[in-house]
C-alpha cells in the first residue's frame, strides 16, 4: 500500500501549504467569558441589558424569559488579561496555538453576534490587551488564532443597528445607509435573510463590493488589522455559508500579509467532497483553506468506544481522509474532541454508560477518555483540547459545555493522562517531524483499531482496544528498537514483541532504528 494515495483534488502547488506549525504543536480552544478573569481588569459599564455574574462556576442562564426569548446576555467576566496571566499554565501544558473564540464586540456572551469587526468587546478588555496577548504568547512559543464570522452579523449592531444603540445609521434603520448594501431585505425594515431563520444574526451579502472592501480589501480592512495587531490567522465560522469569491479573496489578503498564517474552516463531513447549496466546494484546492476541523475524526473515535463503530469503520473513516484530502491538509488537520458545539467529550463517554448499564460509572468513562486521546493525540494532524477538558470537565451542549474553568476542581488522573501523552508525544517529534512520519492503516478488527506511522529514523505503531481481550503484535525491522511505549488501561507484554489489551485500553510504541 502507498504511503499515501492520490486525493484527486485540484491543487495550487506552487502557493498551496498547510503552515508547517499545524503539524507539531498543541492546539488550544477557549471561549472567553468563561476561562479566566483576571483582577487586574475592571470592564467599564456597558450601553446594553446584561447581567455581570459574580458566582464564577454557576450555571449559566439558558431558560426563556418572560418574553420567551433566550438572551444569553449573562457574562461571568473572563477577560484577555486573565488569558494572559494563564500562559504559564498553558506553556507548561505544551500549547504551541490558542484559538479564542469570538473576541469582538458583541450583545451576547458567546459573541457570534459580532457588533463591532474592529473592536475588542469592552468586556473582555483592549486592543492593547490583544497585542500584549499576542506578544507575550509569542514570547512563550504560542500563536493565537481567531475566530472569523463573516457570515452575518448581530442585529444590535454598528451595520445593522435594529435597537439604535449605535450612532451610525444601520441598514435596519435606512435603505440610505452606508451598510444597506450589506444585508437583504424582502420587505424593509423587519422581514429580512438571517442566519437559519434566527432575527438577531442578520445575514450578510458576503460578496458586496463594499462588504469585501471593508472586510478584506482596504488598506486597513478587518482581516489586515488583527493580523498585524498579532493574530496567526483564523478559524473561518460556517465556512459552507461563505461563497467562493470571498473565500478566493479571503486567503489573498492573509497569505499576502503572512504566508505563514492560517485558514482554517468549520466543516463537519468530509471537507473533499463537501456540498453546500447545491454547489460542490473546492476548499483544498489551494486557493481557499489550509485545514479544516476534525469533525469526522471526532465522530468515528466516539462511535468506536461508545461501541456503534467497529474499528474497522473508524480506521475506514480516517483512511478515507487520509485519501481524500491534499497531504499538507491532511497532516495539519485540526483534531478535536470537543468544541463549544458539541457534549464535553467526558460527558458523551460517560452517558453512554448511563445509558447502557443504567447507572453512573465514571471509571469506564475514563478509560473510554484515555483510550480516546491516544488517537487524538498521535494521528496526523495537531491536537485540540477544547478548554478544561484536560481537567475533566463535564456538560452537555450549550450552555453546559460552556462552564467557567474551575483549576481547583481538576481530576489529577485525568490530568495526569493528558500529560504524560502530550510528553510522550513531543517525544515522538524529538525523535523526526510529525509531518514526515507517514500515516499508514493497519489490521483491525470488531473491537480493535491499528495505526502505524512511518519515517526514516522512528515508526510509531498504535492500537486501541474497546473491550475484550486483543493481541498487538509489534512488526519491528531489522536494526530496530523500542524506544519508549505509553500504555492506558489493561496492558501488558505477551512475549518481546507483542502487546496483549484486555478490556478498554491503548498503546503507543516508538521503534528506533539504529543507526549504521
Amino acid at each position: 500500500m502507498d504511503d499515501k494515495a492520490s486525493s484527486g483534488v485540484p491543487m495550487n502547488k506552487k502557493t498551496f501549504q498547510c503552515p508547517f506549525w499545524m503539524t507539531e504543536g498543541l492546539m488550544y480552544q477557549i471561549f472567553p467569558d468563561r476561562f479566566a478573569r483576571s483582577k487586574d481588569f475592571q470592564a467599564p459599564k456597558q450601553n446594553k441589558t446584561y447581567i455581570m455574574r459574580e458566582d464564577w462556576g454557576g450555571i449559566p442562564h439558558y431558560l426563556p424569559d418572560e418574553e420567551g426569548k433566550i438572551r444569553n446576555n449573562d457574562f461571568f467576566g473572563g477577560n484577555l488579561k486573565g488569558i494572559i496571566e494563564k500562559l504559564e499554565y498553558l506553556s507548561d501544558l505544551g500549547v504551541t496555538v490558542l484559538y479564542l473564540n469570538p473576541i469582538f464586540e458583541a450583545y451576547s456572551n458567546h459573541r457570534y453576534d459580532t457588533a463591532d469587526f474592529k473592536k475588542i468587546d469592552p468586556m473582555l478588555g483592549t486592543e492593547e490587551d490583544f497585542r500584549r496577548l499576542c506578544t507575550m504568547a509569542r514570547e512563550a512559543g504560542i500563536r493565537v488564532i481567531l475566530d472569523g464570522v463573516f457570515n452575518h452579523t448581530g442585529s444590535d449592531s454598528i451595520y445593522f443597528n435594529k435597537y439604535g444603540r449605535y450612532p451610525e445609521i444601520g441598514a435596519y434603520q435606512s435603505k440610505e445607509s452606508s451598510y444597506f448594501s450589506w444585508f437583504r431585505f424582502s420587505d424593509f425594515p423587519d422581514d429580512y435573510e438571517c442566519w437559519w431563520g434566527i432575527d438577531t444574526l442578520p445575514h450578510v451579502n458576503e460578496t458586496d463590493p463594499g462588504y469585501m472592501d471593508f472586510i478584506l480589501n482596504n488598506k486597513n480592512s478587518v482581516v489586515r488589522h488583527w493580523l498585524a495587531c498579532g493574530a496567526s490567522g483564523f478559524r473561518l465560522d460556517v465556512v459552507d455559508e461563505l461563497p467562493d469569491e470571498f473565500l478566493d479573496r479571503f486567503r489573498e489578503i492573509v497569505k499576502e500579509y503572512d504566508e505563514d498564517a492560517v485558514i482554517i474552516g468549520e466543516v463537519w463531513e468530509d471537507a473533499a467532497s463537501k456540498v453546500s447549496y447545491g454547489k460542490k466546494r473546492r476548499y483544498l484546492g489551494g486557493n481557499q483553506l489550509d485545514s479544516v476541523m476534525n469533525y469526522p475524526l471526532q465522530k468515528a473515535i466516539i462511535g468506536f468506544l461508545n461501541g456503534y463503530l467497529s474499528g474497522e469503520t473508524l480506521s475506514q473513516t480516517i483512511e478515507g481522509l487520509w485519501k481524500n484530502y491534499p497531504e499538507t491538509v491532511f497532516y495539519g488537520l485540526m483534531n478535536i474532541l470537543g468544541t463549544h458545539d458539541t457534549a464535553r467529550i467526558l460527558t458523551q463517554f460517560e452517558e453512554a454508560e448511563n445509558d447502557e448499564a443504567g447507572r453512573d460509572d465514571i471509571d469506564i468513562a475514563k478509560q473510554k477518555l484515555f483510550a480516546a486521546i491516544i488517537i487524538w493525540a498521535l494521528i496526523p494532524g495537531i491536537p485540540c483540547i477544547y478548554y478544561g477538558d484536560e481537567i475533566g470537565m463535564r456538560g452537555g451542549r450549550d450552555p453546559f459545555n460552556r462552564m467557567c474553568f474551575i483549576p481547583e476542581e481538576t481530576d489529577p488522573e485525568i490530568y495526569r493522562h493528558y500529560r504524560k501523552l502530550i510528553a510522550f508525544r513531543k517525544k515522538l517529534q524529538n525523535c523526526e517531524k510529525l509531518a514526515d512520519l507517514k500515516y499508514r492503516p493497519e489490521a483491525c478488527s470488531e473491537n480493535l483499531f491499528t495505526f502505524s506511522r512511518n519515517g526514516k529514523s522512528c515508526r510509531l505503531y498504535v492500537a486501541v482496544c474497546r473491550k475484550g481481550i486483543e493481541l498487538f503484535p509489534i512488526k519491528t525491522e531489522p536494526g530496530e528498537r523500542i524506544e519508549d511505549f505509553f500504555i492506558s488501561g489493561d496492558v501488558y507484554l505477551e512475549d518481546l514483541d507483542t502487546f496483549r489489551l484486555k478490556g478498554c485500553s491503548g498503546v503507543a510504541v516508538i521503534l528506533r532504528k539504529e543507526p549504521f
